[in-house]
């Protein structure tokens, strides 16, 4: 008997678990006889986890008010040109200000007015301290530790600066002004108790801080004159151009001519990376808004699709190269040669070929140097040493009748200073030779000890596997001025395409005062297969030369062989080009000596100086002799494009960026689009995914699946994903607001402290993200922190105001009064708004004074941290103090 009462106890115990009373859909049923820190522990889990869920749902969120911004209307005005002409221009039917401060202002702020109105409504129309808490915690995070993200964020010494100040003012005064009157309404007028008539006019503020704002972004209260939009200032003057389908193209041809004539002419680069580096420098160059900044920093913690185009490695550093490069007088950027090969008029050498294979048993190789560019320009040239068969190199020894040349080599005055080189840039080795030499040259004084380092590194060929590796110093003797340093080859005996590894010439710690590295600091080494006469293909399926180039020059390579005496025949053949009268055709034979990998195939192109579009023809590769294959590129494609406007290419690059760009774009999507993107990790972007990207997309993925049903933007012009995701959203929460309460009871923290704390944090990451990534990105500090006071005013005025208004109608139809406690709450409000006087002091103090570079964001590293160092501890004061006063440490009475 005692044992099945001591069982009902047990039973009757775990029904009565701890903080059951405190959701609304929560807690389950399941955790009554869960001990106390595991529940808190899985509540803090599920905390984040729904934190995770709601940034991914307020980015659709996000993009269905893109859309719906975003659309246009058409409007006519005279034509600055013609008299009595009108042109027609398509402008944003939504104004920037009135968008950011009202669907802008909800989707940032939806899950804190949301909790705000749903307390209510779920505690039967009686206030809690979740929902208030939470907007103020918010609006402290937003403002001060934003600010610091923001302002440390800037590269010193680069400053950015509010451009539309007068909105910012306004804004800043109202995000102000809304606590100062919460406290009025709960402390001073009506203590513990909002009126019908203090609810109506919380809730009038929203709609006259838009109208105010809107006002000022007009110079309304500057001028009797109302500014005409910007936007159709510049649309009137330079209308968008529009693609074949009649759609209106992200950029202008122009600026396509002019990045494709920056970049030079390559074959380094095929039409698509060309499309792909447009796409980055236009992505981030071109406005965008504060919902698109939003949406990225929302992606960015979920591992989504980026709304920047992010390049693969290579691409990257071409197009951080450019970056470097300073502008002309005109504002362009060209290209360095040390990237991209470039036709100017500077005197420059190359080398007849990219690469040259030798016996050893030969004991002389023949290397031919180009010169390009004016004659008359003194360029300092070296003779090239060919090896003998006891190691001496003369200095007087010709190949050809004529001495060949190296790199140029620029001495210091210093008499005593020394430059060390590599003799040669590349070296070649058949397998079976077993080792290969590589020589160090000395340049500049000899009468010193010289001590300098080499050390391989693997390319396609791995050490210990094809060579042996090599890692130690050398020195050179008083008056040696070579050294040969031999590496030893692995001979496997097995068929393997032709490897490469480098040797890197380096200098010991304390070399480096009297000794520098000349230009050829890093030697290429092929290791050639020997076993087969190999495959011989074109290197470039398709080559783009100007008309003045005076002859295309087509690099075909010998691949995976070089044994014997091989040739193959070419021959040109016409496309929309003419043989005769726009280049001279051929039909040849190409001949590779042994151990030969690469030839060059010179096609005259004829200038006739008249403007005409562009024309092709192609070459292709027949009749390989010697026991040599015709490779998988047989044939080459060689576009001739005018000099004056690359039309062509222009017209064939345009489609490729357009794709590129609308790739980016939160207006066009499907469900297919939707799902896709959901399944795969950064968007199916594989190529330029981090490791960052997959922890967040499985994190994520659950999210991303289940919102990926949400009806596409392109539906309803964006609506119908507004509303629906609204409601997933006012969903989660709800959910949150259960959870945080709990997770509060079991810790022991009040509601009211949860709310600023882990409530607060939580909803804002998104725009932290958001707000860094338009500091570092945007011209000006609106994006970044322009739309933070804005954001905390209405969530006052809105977050408050209605709930304030539905629960007051509420009571008052009951004849009751609706009863708020000020209690904690009016004191963390107090708080705040001395925090929010410190903080805007602070701001309009950088824009004016020098020494912090008068803007709001970035400037000098010393100031800017300090001031960053302040927003943090100002945030740090508001939580402690609140905590304080809550726990009864601060004595206070509302």
């Amino acid at each position: 008997m005692s044992t099945e009462l001591a069982n009902l106890t047990d039973t009757f115990s775990c029904q009565k678990f701890r903080c059951s009373g405190r959701g609304i859909l929560l807690p389950f049923g399941i955790e009554a006889c869960m001990s106390i820190p595991l529940r808190a522990t899985l509540y803090f889990i599920f905390l984040l986890y729904l934190f995770l869920g709601i940034a991914i749902i307020a980015d659709i969120f996000m993009s269905s008010i893109e859309t719906i911004t975003s659309k246009r209307r058409k409007i006519r005005y005279p034509s600055p040109g013609e008299k009595d002409k009108f042109i027609t221009v398509e402008v944003h039917l939504w104004n920037d200000t009135v968008a950011n401060l009202t669907l802008m202002a909800l989707g940032s702020s939806a899950p804190e007015i949301l909790l705000s109105i749903i307390e209510i409504v779920g505690n039967r129309f009686e206030a809690g301290e979740l929902g208030p808490g939470t907007i103020v915690g918010s609006a402290a995070y937003n403002l001060l530790m934003i600010s610091a993200l923001c302002i440390a964020s800037i590269k010193a010494p680069e400053t950015r600066k509010v451009k539309l100040y007068s909105v910012f003012m306004i804004t800043s005064f109202f995000g102000f002004f809304a606590y100062i009157w919460m406290f009025i309404v709960l402390s001073v007028i009506s203590k513990d108790v909002v009126d019908l008539w203090e609810a109506v006019i919380t809730f009038l503020m929203f709609p006259l801080v838009v109208i105010l704002a809107f006002l000022a972004e007009k110079n309304f209260y500057a001028s009797s004159k109302i500014d005409m939009e910007e936007e159709e200032q510049t649309l009137i003057l330079t209308p968008p151009e529009l693609d074949q389908s009649g759609a209106v193209r992200g950029f202008r041809k122009d600026e396509l001519l002019q990045f494709l004539r920056d970049l030079g002419q390559s074959t380094n680069l095929s039409m698509e990376d060309k499309a792909q580096l447009f796409s980055a420098k236009l992505s981030e160059s071109m406005p965008r808004s504060r919902m698109q900044y939003r949406i990225q920093g929302a992606r960015m913690l979920t591992g989504g699709k980026s709304l920047f185009v992010n390049l693969p490695d290579k691409l990257q550093e071409i197009h951080d190269e450019m970056l470097k490069i300073k502008p002309d007088e005109t504002g362009h950027r060209t290209l360095s040669p040390e990237i991209l090969h470039e036709t100017d008029h500077t005197p420059r050498l190359e080398f007849g070929a990219a690469a040259y294979a030798v016996l050893e048993s030969d004991r002389l190789v023949d290397i031919i140097i180009r010169r390009f560019g004016p004659a008359d320009v003194d360029i300092y040239q070296r003779a090239i040493k060919p090896q003998s068969s006891d190691g001496t190199l003369p200095l007087d020894h010709q190949i050809g009748g004529r001495k060949g040349t190296l790199s140029k080599i620029d001495f210091d005055d210093d008499p005593h200073m020394v430059i060390l080189e590599f003799a040669s840039s590349s070296y070649a080795v058949l397998e079976q030779e077993q080792r290969v030499t590589v020589e160090v040259v000395r340049h500049g004084d000899t009468n010193s000890v010289v001590q300098f380092r080499l050390d391989t590194i693997d390319g396609t060929a791995t050490a210990g596997e094809d060579y042996i590796k090599l890692s130690e110093e050398f020195r050179m003797e008083r008056g040696q001025q070579e050294k040969k340093i031999t590496i030893h080859i692995i001979d496997d005996n097995q068929w393997e395409p032709d490897e490469t590894f480098f040797v890197k010439l380096s200098l010991p710690e304390g070399e480096e005062n009297r000794t520098k590295l000349g230009s050829k600091t890093v030697a290429l080494v092929t290791i050639i297969n020997d076993d087969d006469p190999g495959f011989i293909e074109f290197e470039e399926t398709i080559n783009l030369v100007k008309e003045s180039v005076g002859k295309a020059e087509l690099k075909v390579a010998r691949v995976n062989g070089a044994d014997g005496k091989v040739s193959v025949h070419y021959r040109t053949k016409d496309i929309d080009a003419v043989g005769t009268k726009d280049y001279e055709p051929a039909d040849n034979e190409l001949v590779f000596e042994h151990g030969e990998i690469s030839k060059i195939i010179s096609i005259p192109i004829t200038n006739d100086l008249e403007a005409e579009k562009d024309e092709s023809f192609s070459v292709e590769l027949y009749n390989p002799t010697g026991g040599a294959q015709i490779g998988k590129h047989a044939k080459t494609v060689v576009t001739i494009i005018n000099d004056d406007d690359y039309k062509t290419m222009a017209n064939k690059m345009a489609s490729l960026v357009q794709v590129d760009l609308d790739k980016l774009s939160v207006t066009k999507t499907s469900w297919g689009e939707q799902f896709q993107n959901a399944m795969n990790v950064n968007g199916g972007d594989l190529e330029t995914a981090k490791f960052g990207h997959y922890i967040a997309h499985t994190l994520a993925f659950f999210w991303k699946v289940l919102f990926a049903f949400v009806p596409p933007t392109s539906m309803a012009g964006g609506w119908l994903t507004f509303f629906v995701s609204l409601f997933f959203i006012a969903l989660l929460t709800a959910v949150v607001g259960d959870v945080a309460a709990i997770f509060g009871c079991l810790v022991g923290l009040k509601d009211s402290i949860t709310a600023i704390s882990f409530v607060a944090l939580g909803t804002s990451l998104p725009d932290t993200f958001a707000s860094m990534i338009a500091a570092k990105n945007s011209k000006s500090a609106d994006d970044a922190i322009g739309n933070i006071t804005g954001s905390n005013s209405v969530n006052v005025f809105l977050g408050l105001g209605l709930p304030w208004l539905v629960a007051a109608i509420y009571w008052e139809s009951k004849n009751l009064p609706f009863t708020v406690k000020a209690g904690d709450l009016s004191f963390s409000v107090l708080v705040f708004s001395v925090c929010c006087v410190l903080g805007m002091s602070v701001l309009i103090i950088r824009r004016f004074v020098g020494f912090f570079g008068k803007a709001e964001l970035g400037g000098p590293t010393i100031p800017k941290y300090l001031c960053s160092v302040f927003f943090v501890l100002l945030w740090i004061g508001y939580l402690v103090l609140s905590s304080l006063q809550a726990y009864g440490y601060i004595a206070w009475s509302s």
